[in-house]
């Protein structure tokens, strides 16, 4: 296994007649990789003999950012980094469709210009061309069979390539499948583990997480750590929304993982992304699938992404941040049919669009403290098999418990989790400090319609005097942290070029961007 230390970085490349970098290292290695090829989360580059070369994993898993500008192309896995040497402007579009699905559509950003590969980006630069190319792996269902025993010993085969690693192993736990299926085959593979850790929720949201990674860890003889829940929301939302380069609404809550990594040596998280959307997805239903197939694009947007009236009440000063139905629907069909050919084309679109981008982001930039993280279920032979799984299996909402109970039958009298502990409640200081913060939001926010305004202050008020009504509304006004970010971010751009090289007024050609 190739390991490269977790950091920021950013390349600026002059592209007319040749390569020249203007800024960054000459060649790098961010992540890592399984065996020799393109297996692993990485990017990695090099410029040699008047040539640069630049690629990514086989799935695009590394956050990676590329920006023409000009003559001179911009690439870094930091939107901050970006915005320190050029001018960056709002794709209002975008950000409106991503406030109504949750996530971004293709290789959009909040940012114009910058774009986000969606699958591997492979780039060449040289003197006699500039080529960039994206590609997605393509899978043949025949080739593999689908049982639990098959699973386990693909899951198994990943994680034992973690034996010739000398660094510290943690292992974040819940009470669901994908935590207990690594942690489970890690002692069964003997790996010695530096700790495993749980965070706690905040009412009104439940679940059984601590009490059941609790119990797994002492039924295993390890230690277990259980972290306080967070408490300062606004401002854990505003670094979760900086770190994760504007590409999520979910994770603020479990910051105190980041902060609990941080203070521990830097070494490998196994992360669980993906098991969830892949083998036995909650979110992922069997009606969006027959929606799909009846090419029902308005009954699937729907299930997807239902309207919120009461969204856009709130927001309507600004009826550029509202998607529109039309645009919204035309850009699902269009990312929706390029899975045609997928085993099931919804998991596949959920994959690529929502799990690989919103979720697997806070993995490498804001969970993980300054260690790495690893993603078994992305290991290419474990990948493969899930993308493949019939469907009835897949439906069943039984194939990954399956699969888990086959492998480890004496842990079968510890249950999954399904919500029924309350989360902790917020302390009377942090809870009178949201809820300063939020009224300045709502202050701040020039989207809020003059008639919502005071009904939005009066609603702060009185969500502060109930125990949960805090958290309800801080997670409804969300978007309105996110937007008053964006205009806050964009509206006071400072570049800063470092080492400024003339151009001559040469215009490079662009490169070939093909999503594939």
């Amino acid at each position: 296994m190739q390991l490269g230390a977790l950091r920021d970085f950013l390349i600026r490349l002059r592209c007319h007649d040749g390569p020249v970098l203007l800024e960054g290292d000459s060649a790098g290695f961010i992540g890592y990789r399984l065996g020799s090829g393109d297996d692993g989360a990485f990017v990695e580059w090099a410029l040699k003999d008047g040539s640069f070369t630049l690629s990514t994993d086989r799935l695009g898993l590394f956050p990676l950012y590329y920006l023409q500008d000009g003559a001179e192309l911009l690439i870094s896995n930091s939107v901050s980094l970006l915005q320190q040497h050029c001018k960056l402007s709002l794709d209002q579009q975008a950000i409106a469709l991503f406030l109504r699905l949750g996530f971004y559509l293709g290789s959009d950003t909040a940012f114009k210009g910058v774009l986000r590969p969606q699958g591997q980006l492979k780039l060449l630069v040289n003197a006699a061309e500039q080529r960039l190319t994206v590609t997605k792996p393509s899978f043949e269902p025949s080739l593999h069979q689908h049982t639990p025993a098959r699973y386990q010993e693909l899951f198994s085969q990943a994680l034992a390539q973690l034996k010739s690693v000398s660094l510290p192993l943690y292992v974040p736990v819940t009470g669901g499948k994908d935590s207990r299926h690594i942690l489970l085959t890690t002692r069964q593979l003997e790996l010695e583990l530096a700790s495993c850790y749980t965070v706690r929720v905040l009412s009104p949201h439940s679940n059984q997480d601590v009490s059941i990674a609790r119990a797994l860890c002492q039924q295993l003889g390890i230690p277990h750590q259980t972290l306080d829940s967070e408490q300062q929301l606004v401002q854990a939302e505003r670094d979760k929304n900086t770190r994760t380069n504007f590409e999520t609404y979910d994770h603020f809550w479990i910051n105190p993982a980041g902060q609990y990594l941080a203070s521990q040596v830097p070494g490998l998280v196994l992360d669980g992304f993906g098991g969830d959307v892949l083998g036995q997805s909650k979110i992922v239903t069997a009606q969006m699938y027959q929606l799909y197939q009846a090419r029902n694009w308005s009954a699937l947007l729907q299930q997807i992404a239902p309207a919120n009236a009461y969204y856009q009440a709130y927001f309507a000063a600004k009826p550029e941040w509202l998607s529109n139905e039309r645009q919204l629907l035309q850009r699902l069909q269009h990312e929706m049919e390029k899975y045609a050919a997928d085993v099931n084309p919804v998991k596949s679109f959920y994959f690529w669009n929502r799990s690989r981008r919103a979720i697997a982001i806070s993995s490498f930039r804001f969970l993980n403290g300054h260690s790495l993280p690893f993603l078994p279920f992305m290991q290419s032979q474990v990948f493969e098999f899930l993308m493949t799984l019939p469907n009835d299996l897949y439906y069943s909402g039984q194939f990954h418990s399956q699969c888990i109970a086959q492998a480890f039958p004496e842990f079968t009298a510890v249950p999954f989790a399904t919500g029924e502990e309350s989360g902790d409640i917020l302390n009377l200081p942090t809870k009178f400090n949201n809820y300063q913060c939020l009224l300045g939001e709502i202050l701040q926010a020039d989207f809020i319609t003059v008639s919502m305004r005071p009904r939005a202050l009066l609603s702060c008020l009185r969500s502060h005097l109930s125990k949960d009504r805090a958290i309800d509304f801080f997670y409804f006004f969300r978007p309105m942290i996110y937007l008053n970010q964006l205009q806050q971010m964009t509206s006071h751009p400072k570049p800063q070029r470092l080492r400024r090289h003339s151009t001559s007024g040469a215009v490079a050609k662009p490169p070939l961007s093909a999503e594939a």
